[in-house]
């Protein structure tokens, strides 16, 4: 049977508005959350811990797609993550509802990476980076409409609905993938790597855990070193299970490709002046201009219009600029806009933080259409999803080492100096230097590109 290519892309992209939904409606109704279940001590692992088991799971879910199809594993990753909202929902207390979240980041992690290989199956190069270009569009309508649409639910109906409304929307988004996508799966016994899954596993919860809870708990403490250290023995055990597997949950030789090398490395960089200022500008226009929570929440919204708009850009020219000239544009965007978050003051105001937000949101959308695009380009099907699924996942553990570093300058400069203005002005100095850092790296990608418009559909 043919696959049915327009009923595939609406599939995923209404289970990836889903996951870009989940976002930023849970942000808007926690305070709501908290009043009806308690447990304010909770609040941040709600969040935590979807980003934990997303994180851990990616590059699991990535492989596993490449051994088993992309149509079966995203299937029950989807299916994951409508369980943990059903848990979410039915939730009587903030712990119960901490493990629904969890329950969810395990399907999350599914459903992007495998989304965005299922799009590098079907379509040719030319066609890959329009079609990618529009699941950027779903993520930055998510941003802008996610907290509109958990506060009418709050006020028109109650929280749990916030968690409700995935079921039917992905249902649908499963029911049509299921009888749209048909592969082409070889028939035989795989040696699943489950020491690397599992090494894996413990290594990078070890390490996010000790990176979420470090700032809370201090750097030297106990607790904070001992995961440190089971994460870099976990390491060192999985590097060396991957070097003797038949069929290693992560190729090693995946990141001697320098096209793969390169994209991966930025991508870490980016994830971490992301998050960076995602975290500290809502932060800025609070405390030190003195404006409203909703101020500070719409003075990202550019980033988000602007990250579509660079991304559907991005695609349209992806073939005739190259997937260096175009992730070098995006990076050199994201570096301008970062260096420039150096000159925020009080009295540069509110309007030069969104312009600010608009020229990085640009350099994103070109940038990580290009890195998704040429790693996809760079390795063949039974590889692609992991690939894919990995930079994903560097990207992720990237925002989450960005966001403790900065975090530690704010608290160190706060009390060197007493003044938050002073703590923030130095984050956004480092997030001008890791950007930097990305420019530089970018001139290690491969300048010559061996990839082909017309190439063949999987």
């Amino acid at each position: 049977m043919r696959t049915k290519r327009k009923a595939v892309v609406l599939a995923v992209m209404l289970t990836n508005f889903l996951a870009a939904m989940d976002v930023t409606i849970v942000g808007t109704a926690m305070p709501t959350i908290v009043s009806k279940l308690g447990g304010l001590a909770l609040i941040s692992w709600v969040f935590s811990a979807y980003l934990l088991t997303s994180a851990v799971s990616t590059p699991i879910y990535g492989k596993l797609a490449d051994l088993f199809g992309r149509k079966i594993m995203f299937t029950i990753g989807a299916g994951m993550f409508l369980i943990g909202s059903v848990l979410c929902g039915l939730s009587q207390s903030m712990l119960m509802l901490v493990i629904g979240r969890a329950v969810q980041g395990l399907g999350a992690g599914a459903i992007m990476a495998i989304a965005t290989t299922i799009i590098g199956d079907l379509f040719t190069v030319e066609e890959r980076g329009r079609v990618q270009g529009l699941f950027s569009g779903v993520w930055g309508v998510a941003a802008i409409i996610g907290p509109a649409l958990g506060g009418l639910m709050i006020d028109w109906l109650s929280w749990p609905w916030v968690f409700y409304l995935n079921l039917p929307v992905g249902l649908g988004g499963i029911l049509i993938l299921w009888f749209s996508l048909h592969e082409q799966i070889e028939k035989k016994r795989h040696a699943i790597d489950y020491g690397g899954a599992g090494t894996l596993t413990l290594s990078m919860t070890a390490f996010l855990l000790a990176i979420l809870e470090g700032g809370k708990w201090s750097w030297l403490h106990p607790a904070t070193l001992s995961l440190f250290a089971v994460a870099a023995v976990g390491m060192v055990v999985f590097l060396y299970v991957e070097r003797r597997a038949s069929e290693p949950m992560v190729p090693l030789e995946l990141f001697q490709n320098r096209v793969i090398a390169v994209s991966n490395v930025t991508s870490f960089l980016i994830g971490a002046v992301l998050l960076g200022v995602t975290s500290y500008i809502p932060l800025f226009v609070q405390q030190v201009l003195e404006r409203t929570a909703t101020e500070a929440g719409f003075t990202l919204t550019p980033m988000s219009i602007a990250w579509m708009v660079g991304s559907i850009y991005g695609g349209r020219n992806l073939v005739a600029w190259g997937f260096r000239r175009l992730a070098s544009s995006g990076v050199a965007l994201i570096a301008a806009g970062s260096v420039l978050l150096s000159m925020l003051t009080p009295g540069a105001g509110r309007i030069f933080a969104m312009m600010l937000m608009a020229v990085m949101g640009v350099g994103l959308g070109m940038s990580t259409l290009a890195f998704t695009v040429a790693i996809q380009s760079a390795v063949d099907w039974n590889r692609r999803g992991i690939a894919t699924a990995t930079n994903q996942f560097i990207r992720s553990l990237g925002s989450s080492v960005g966001v403790a570093i900065m975090g530690a300058v704010l608290n160190y400069k706060m009390q060197a100096e007493d003044s938050l203005y002073a703590g923030l002005h130095a984050v956004f100095v480092w997030i001008g230097g890791i950007a930097i850092a990305a420019v530089l790296v970018m001139v290690l990608f491969p300048k010559r590109e061996a990839f082909d418009p017309t190439e063949a559909r999987s």
